[in-house]
């Protein structure tokens, strides 16, 4: 069971990208934070159903791509990484799916329960689903920077592929280029969820030293 779960946890990234694909192209484009009360409640009347689909398939996305984390330290100790930043990544990853799951829950609540709203309550959910990203770009932030530099000093799945989310934790942090940066990681733990599942998990050789920073 062990080994099963061990070859086939990384698609766990896979269904992640795909799900995030289905959450972006199944919402539209919410009102403006100066939207009367009223337009926004149109808004959420005409889209209430793929507004709903987005929150689904957002929420679920964030759940594999921590799922995908737990598999990617797997591999990443498996190839003699460093394991403190092996258990960063599954931190990040939690940390970027808490910061995100705010933003999918307005919408939700704002496409199901929208005729029940005061004008001031949908006016005020509108604004913060549309601004409350602070917390999620940290949460980015923190999964690019610790799990590329794991993935770098793990080979899990290619040094190369670990600079490249590296970046894009980077680019998650400067405001003008985050939501690219969002999307790029996201393509990238697709591409990683497939790489790390074609490939055969490392065999650790005990004789081999430990991989750490303190060795870079």
């Amino acid at each position: 069971m062990e080994r099963w779960l061990s070859r086939w946890a990384p698609l766990s990234g896979a269904v992640a990208g795909i799900l995030i694909a289905v959450s972006i192209f199944s919402g539209s484009n919410t009102p403006d934070n100066d939207a009367p009360a009223g337009q926004v409640v149109r808004f959420y009347l005409q889209h209430a159903t793929g507004q709903k689909v987005s929150a689904i398939a957002g929420i679920l996305g964030m759940a594999f791509l921590v799922l995908f984390a737990v598999a990617l330290a797997g591999r990443v100790r498996a190839g003699q990484g460093s394991g403190w930043l092996a258990s960063g990544a599954i931190g990040g990853a939690a940390f970027a799916a808490a910061a995100f799951a705010p933003l999918l829950a307005f919408s939700w609540i704002l496409a199901s329960d929208i005729k029940f709203l005061a004008p001031s309550t949908v006016q005020t959910l509108n604004v913060l689903q549309n601004d409350l990203f602070l917390p999620a770009i940290a949460g980015f932030f923190v999964f690019g920077v610790v799990a590329g530099l794991a993935a770098v000093l793990g080979k899990a799945p290619a040094r190369w592929m670990g600079w490249v989310l590296f970046v894009f934790g980077i680019g998650a942090a400067v405001p003008p280029v985050s939501w690219f940066a969002l999307l790029g990681t996201f393509l990238w733990v697709l591409v990683a969820g497939v790489w790390l599942t074609v490939r055969r998990t490392p065999q650790v050789r005990q004789s081999e030293p430990d991989v750490s920073l303190a060795h870079v």
